[in-house]
């Protein structure tokens, strides 16, 4: 019986084995691949349209596909289709397959371990996709071939795989742009035979092992970005002798730079940028006789640029900027024969530039800005014709700008503002076909502007706080792409030209506090881009233009200490973008209209006109009328009981403040809580919440809790370390201001405070759903669709709208990010988090902060550059943010090598064999989005890239963002499935 039992199950068993045996057989190369085209179809089916069954063999005629004699597949490249979908575990099928690469697709899911048995396979490439989970490294442990790894930039997690350490072939390891955290394993330096190893935009830390060191083939080593490591970097990398490219930027090293490196004499380029490195530049970097490419800006490195460093003389690239550094800059820097970019703003770097700067004729980026520099300006900056960035603002620099360089049509960026210049500008600096940006303002300069101006690019002209005389040229109108006019300050005459007011693009036009005279054109009212008008402090005469109301995004005019009269328009009431207007110390006359907007306004923007009266004066009510006689009596009584009035209540209150002084210093470590509305709850429940189970978020200015209070309202806890201990106010005071008074539905409500003399907490209305970083880049961003991604980007954006136009000052935000919109039970999209939000006092003003604010990968590039912070900045971060929902992607740590969402972007569209705006969108967009309108994702994307344009005089403002926004285009959407 047991025998015959045997029997039976050894013959199932054989069944079983046979069954699968045949099914496996039954596919062919072509059904595998047939397979591959079915789970990885790009929009509407479309991808792969070649690979069609038409004979046994058809497959190796399908594109990407090559095949052996026996028609078996051994090499398999589709890329940059997109294709959407998975890659099915079929593919474990194709067991000839020498090179795999699946590239620049959209893949989602995790790689199946079916993969493992393709055991000939030489190359892997499955980079720039989003596949997801644990890398499975076991996969490559029978790749005995193995030579190419590379799974750059998707969104695998968990720690580095380490199977592949027993791989002798293995030449290219690319593992960098995911989300691998933990430490480098320390045996990877096991795989000797290695040459190229990425490990760059994850989040890995812990320390570098000095191991890498061992790793004699390796030439390129990518270890920056986004990871956080502890220590400096070691010495032993000196042993790399066949190292050509060495990236360790950004990612927290700190120490010093070791004089080892300097033994690496393939180096080609050090990209140690962006982290806390310390001490001086070490000479031995001279020995690096092949090195072009040299940045160790943005640390805090002192000491002067070695004199050994004349030895350099491939290098094309040094950028030093933001450091410590001091000395003059050492004169071989002009004999360099290939140095085309020398970046070394914000040091203590004195004396002069070296006169024979340029002279090798391949300069094109010189940026000096923010030192003690002083001297000429080098004469041959510009000999090669090469020049695209001439940046020396905020030094001392003397004598008259070289007329060569108003001849250097390569020219984009003319940045010398903020020196001791003078003499006249050169006429050719105002004919620049490729400049964008000419800024000389706050110099010395003198003479006439010239009357031939022409540029098809230039957008930003300042030349305000210099002496610069004659009339403003008509020939200005040919400037079409001129956003900003900056001319005040100056010793300018005659007529304001009315063809000014015909430049398409004008925003911002300031002539303030110059000798200007003649009537304000009646064209004005013909530029409507235009939105801050400043003509104050001249000799204007005559009425306000009747046009000025159809000005619609006017947000400031001032007109202010000129000789204006007659009557204010009633139509500026309608004026809804109008927040500040100056019109004091003029000639008008009669009633100021009130209502609409007029009821922004106040006293002092009308001052200084002894004609005008307000409604409500009684002024206005015996206007015209006769003086009357004198009753002296009455008026005298009543003088004398105001004034008795006054000290009485002048002496009440001192004696109050006196008493409440006491009080405070008696109670000054007790808890208060300060209400903006009435809250049912008192300080000690807010008090007991602060505990670690509470905690719901942790910031950069604090720690987040959750509170239930006793009456079951729920709120939000900011803890801030106090104004009271001396420490930093870590935004306290930016948020209470800011918060407390302002309203907006989009606008997170801060209930109150509560604070004693060493810490203040801030409570606000709490978020259900926590905040849209969280949300969209989850595991339930795919939850998030379209219909409710435009509508968070229409709410978040009407909070921003009224920061910048409806607040009186207006306010800027400085840390736009998805992390700081938060959504409530509704999903109704509210900004929050004002610790570094500043108010500018002059809405048409830039500030200059002591340090960059915000998050990378959101920061504007003139913000992280100059520190300068203006509205434009927010609207910068908000375009990330409008990526970010179309794309599903984080803003950094994604795309590697430095590379944020809007470059990627960029990239990826001017990559396009067949470019459009429909392709561009379906190639970034979210693949975990189905049935959305195409029209309205495309409208989005132009919005977004509106907004993140690097110059800032080209992003449209936040007013002009929530028009865009809720005025979508008509046209019937075609609803897009995946």
């Amino acid at each position: 019986m047991k025998s015959t039992f045997a029997t039976s199950y050894l013959l199932l068993h054989i069944a079983i084995l046979f069954l699968l045996f045949s099914a496996c057989c039954s596919y062919s190369d072509l059904d595998v691949l047939l397979k591959l085209k079915s789970a990885m179809t790009g929009h509407n089916g479309t991808g792969l349209e070649d690979w069609v069954s038409s004979s046994p063999k058809a497959h190796c005629s399908f594109s990407g596909v090559s095949c052996d004699e026996d028609s078996r597949v051994v090499s398999l490249h589709v890329s940059s289709t997109p294709l959407f979908g998975f890659l099915p575990p079929e593919i474990g099928l194709l067991d000839k397959l020498v090179n795999l690469t699946i590239a620049e697709n959209n893949l989602t899911g995790k790689l199946p371990m079916e993969i493992g048995n393709l055991t000939l396979l030489k190359s892997i490439n499955i980079s720039n996709n989003v596949f997801t989970g644990k890398f499975p490294g076991e996969i490559t442990r029978r790749m005995t071939e193995l030579e190419v790894l590379d799974v750059y930039n998707n969104n695998f997690s968990g720690t580095l795989p380490t199977e592949m350490v027993g791989l002798k072939n293995l030449k290219h390891l690319c593992l960098g742009g995911n989300y691998f955290s933990g430490p480098i394993p320390d045996n990877y330096s096991e795989i000797t035979s290695l040459e190229f190893l990425g490990l760059n935009g994850n989040s890995l830390s812990g320390r570098i092992p000095v191991s890498l060191g061992k790793l004699k083939n390796l030439k390129k080593l990518y270890v920056g970005y986004y990871n956080s490591f502890e220590g400096g970097i070691p010495p032993e990398l000196g042993s790399l002798t066949s190292l050509q490219r060495l990236d360790m930027a950004s990612c927290s090293l700190t120490g010093e730079i070791p004089s080892n490196l300097g033994l690496l004499k393939n180096l080609d380029s050090l990209f140690l940028q962006i982290n806390r490195l310390t001490g001086f530049i070490p000479p031995e970097l001279s020995n690096l006789n092949k090195l072009s490419s040299l940045d160790l800006s943005i640390n805090e490195l002192t000491g002067v640029i070695p004199e050994s460093f004349s030895k350099l003389e491939n290098i094309t690239l040094i950028n030093v900027f933001k450091n410590k550094l001091f000395g003059p800059i050492p004169a071989f820097i002009g004999e360099l024969p290939n140095l085309e970019v020398f970046q070394i703003w914000e040091n203590n770097f004195t004396l002069q530039l070296p006169e024979n700067l340029g002279k090798n004729g391949k300069l094109k980026d010189l940026d000096v800005a923010t030192n003690h520099f002083t001297g000429l300006i080098p004469p041959d900056l510009c000999k090669g014709g090469k020049l695209k960035a001439l940046i020396l603002m905020e030094n001392a620099f003397f004598g008259p700008i070289p007329e060569g360089l108003g001849e250097c049509k390569s020219l984009m960026k003319v940045r010398i503002m903020k020196n001791q210049l003078n003499g006249t500008i050169p006429a050719g600096l105002f004919n620049l076909p490729l400049a964008e940006m000419v800024q000389v303002n706050d110099n010395h300069f003198s003479g006439e502007l010239p009357s031939e101006i022409s540029g098809d690019k230039l957008g930003i002209l300042t030349l305000s706080g210099n002496q610069v005389t004659g009339k403003i040229p008509p020939a200005i109108q040919n400037l079409k792409a001129l956003q900003t006019l900056s001319l005040e300050m100056n010793k300018l005459s005659g007529e304001i030209p009315k063809e000014i007011f015909n430049l398409p693009l004008l925003t911002t036009i300031n002539i303030s506090d110059n000798n200007i005279s003649g009537e304000i054109p009646g064209s004005i009212w013909g530029c409507a881009s235009l939105t801050s008008a400043d003509l104050s402090r001249n000799r204007l005469f005559g009425e306000i233009p009747e046009g000025i109301p159809k000005l619609q995004v006017l947000g400031v005019l001032n007109l202010s200490r000129n000789q204006l009269s007659g009557q204010i328009p009633d139509e500026i009431r309608s004026m809804t973008s109008l927040t500040t207007l100056d019109l004091s110390y003029n000639n008008f006359d009669g009633k100021i209209p009130n209502g609409g907007q007029f009821s922004v306004f106040n006293d002092s923007s009308f001052a200084g006109n002894p004609n005008l009266c307000w409604p409500r004066h009684v002024s206005c009510l015996n206007s015209g009328q006769g003086s009357g006689r004198s009753h002296g009596n009455p008026n005298s009584w009543r003088l004398i009981v105001i004034v008795i009035a006054l000290v009485t209540a002048l002496l009440l209150g001192l004696v109050t403040a006196y008493m409440m002084r006491k009080k405070n210093l008696q109670n000054s470590r007790a808890w208060r809580l300060t209400a903006f509305q009435r809250l049912d709850f008192k300080a000690e429940e807010v008090i007991d919440c602060l505990k670690e189970e509470n905690i719901i978020g942790k910031g950069g200015s604090g720690i987040v809790y959750r509170g239930s209070m006793l009456d079951n309202l729920d709120v939000a806890i900011k803890r801030l370390v106090g104004r009271g201990s001396g420490q930093s106010d870590h935004g306290f005071t930016a948020e209470i201001q800011t918060l407390g008074r302002i309203r907006h539905r989009n606008i997170v409500r801060l209930l109150g405070y509560v604070s004693n003399k060493d810490t203040n907490l801030l409570l606000y209305e709490y978020m259900p759903n926590g905040s849209l970083g969280e949300l969209l880049h989850g595991s339930k961003g795919g939850h998030l669709q379209w219909d409710l991604r435009y509508r968070i980007a229409v709410e978040a954006a009407k909070g921003l709208c009224y920061l910048h136009h409806d607040c009186s000052p207006m306010i800027i935000h400085r840390d736009v990010k998805s992390n700081n919109i938060l959504l409530d039970s509704d999903f109704e999209a509210h900004v929050a988090d004002f610790g570094l939000a500043k108010f500018l006092q002059d809405a048409g003003a830039s500030e200059c902060m002591s340090s960059i604010a915000g998050s990378y990968g959101y920061i504007a590039p003139e913000y992280a550059y100059t520190l300068k912070v203006d509205k434009k900045s927010d609207v910068y971060s908000f375009g990330v943010v409008l990526l970010e929902l179309i794309a599903g992607r984080r803003p950094v740590g994604e795309f590697g090598d430095g590379v944020d969402i809007v470059r990627w972007v960029r990239k990826t569209a001017s990559e396009l064999s067949q470019p459009s705006d429909a392709a561009s969108v379906l190639a970034v967009v979210d693949p975990r989005l189905s049935g959305y309108p195409l029209t309205g994702v495309i409208h989005l994307f132009k919005i977004a890239m509106l907004c993140v344009e690097d110059e800032s005089s080209a992003r449209p403002t936040m007013r002009e963002v929530v028009h865009m926004l809720t005025n979508p285009p008509q046209s019937a959407p075609s609803l897009v499935n995946v």
